[in-house]
């Protein structure tokens, strides 16, 4: 079988460019490697210091720990500064404009992030950095953080917390290295949604510090991600659902009848569910770094302390409910108090009942009865007066009994008044306490 010319010119031609190509690169990088410390920054001369242009873009938000108070992040960093010992003419090795060195083998800015929580810098720096003719190196390693934030749980569920990741050099001053800020310092463009949170927006600004160790000042980049918490309506429902429904059964029984101990029940049971609720709602909250209460705190304190006096209301109107048990009438400056308050209130006050002629019965029937002698002179008529007047006499005691009922009877009536009036003043003050703190709660959410 004969081999075409062609197609073997062809063949010799592409083994030739493709080893010569090879021969190329593996010339340049001797080259580049020849004399090169990478121990040793490429500053041209004392006084210039090397530009690093940084920028961050991130890919996906590993977690959030709002206890801790930390935010781990993957992003790329990307890193671009001209080294001149790295220059080379393309023409000398078959027009090569760029090559792939190992990131080892180069100086590398020795950027950390300050606000780390693991000595470990989180850079992967086993990827290869490119090299450009005109020294120009770009090294873009994964980033993985773990840095700290300082959480504001005012709006929790509905909050969003700044988190920043602070990065600078740690050995070299500003007179030898020199960060600045690429064009697009903070790119989201691969970035992969989280279910928990989302990113609100992202900042990138360049900062220069003068620390007290030293007397050079020291440049770091400051990138801020805002994360905006998504809360689910099933959260939404259990963080407040629970505690209006105690709050709606606590309105519900000022109804209930003040002289029995269910309304008692109800209340204690009420407390105790509102702050069970509570307790194990706060053990979800996030902690917050500044001296602030959430919100939603705020409200389950109002709802303990309202279903609280309840409690104590209702058990303070089952006293004064059988307050008459001592037989003592209603003072008056109570009665009068009470009244300007049911007028005030809208609340029928009601009167206290008396006898239809204002007249004991006992004095009706008092009397000392017939006088003994006098025209009874017979024996049989003196004991027919004797009869009467004890008959007199029991029909005296048997009234005063009835009067003494009467007036017993009345102070419970009147004391029962009282203990109502005060129970619907109670439930309006309690309806326009809630209402009112509710409202001046939910005014701090807008």
């Amino acid at each position: 079988m004969k081999l075409n010319p062609v197609i073997g010119l062809v063949l010799l031609s592409t083994l030739y460019t493709v080893t010569f190509a090879y021969q190329a690169e593996e010339r340049l990088l001797d080259a580049l490697k020849s004399g090169y410390r990478k121990d040793v920054i490429p500053m041209v001369d004392n006084r210039t210091a090397v530009d690093v242009e940084v920028s961050v873009t991130v890919a996906s938000i590993l977690g959030v720990d709002d206890k801790k108070q930390e935010l781990k992040t993957l992003s790329w960093l990307t890193m671009d500064w001209r080294d001149y010992r790295l220059r080379w003419n393309p023409r000398q090795y078959d027009n090569l404009q760029k090559i792939n060195v190992p990131s080892d083998l180069l100086w590398r800015p020795d950027l950390l992030p300050y606000n780390s929580r693991t000595l470990d810098s989180g850079i992967d720096l086993s990827v290869d950095a490119i090299v450009y003719s005109n020294g120009r190196v770009t090294f873009i390693p994964k980033w993985l953080t773990q840095t700290s934030c300082s959480f504001d749980a005012t709006y929790y569920p509905f909050d969003e917390q700044t988190c920043s990741m602070k990065l600078g050099s740690w050995t070299h001053h500003a007179g030898e290295i020199d960060l600045r800020l690429s064009h697009e310092s903070v790119s989201l463009e691969p970035f992969v949604e989280d279910s928990t949170w989302t990113i609100k927006q992202t900042s990138a600004t360049r900062e220069v510090m003068q620390y007290e160790c030293c007397p050079e000042p020291y440049v770091h980049v400051l990138f801020s991600i805002t994360l905006g918490r998504t809360s689910s309506a099933l959260l939404r429902f259990n963080l407040i659902a629970p505690t209006v429904l105690f709050l709606a059964a606590a309105v519900l029984g000022f109804y209930l009848p003040s002289d029995t101990g269910s309304r008692t029940l109800l209340g204690v049971v009420s407390l105790l569910g509102v702050t069970l609720v509570s307790l194990l709602n706060y053990g979800h909250f996030p902690l917050s770094g500044h001296a602030t209460t959430p919100i939603i705190g705020q409200f389950y304190a109002l709802a303990v302390i309202l279903v609280g006096l309840f409690t104590v209301v209702t058990i303070g109107l089952w006293g004064i409910h059988h307050r008459a048990a001592d037989l003592s009438p209603v003072p008056g400056w109570l009665k009068a108090v009470l009244s300007g308050l049911a007028r005030v209130c809208c609340i029928r006050y009601p009167a206290a009942s008396t006898d239809k002629d204002g007249v004991p019965l006992g004095s009706i029937v008092a009397g000392d009865g017939p006088a003994e002698g006098g025209a009874a002179s017979t024996v049989s008529e003196i004991k027919k007066l004797k009869c009467m007047q004890d008959i007199l006499q029991n029909v005296h005691a048997i009234a005063q009994t009835v009067d003494e009922q009467s007036r017993n009877t009345a102070n419970q009536r009147n004391w029962k008044n009282v203990a109502l009036v005060i129970d619907r003043i109670l439930l309006t003050a309690f309806i326009l306490t809630a209402l009112i703190g509710t409202l001046a709660i939910l005014l701090q959410l807008a």
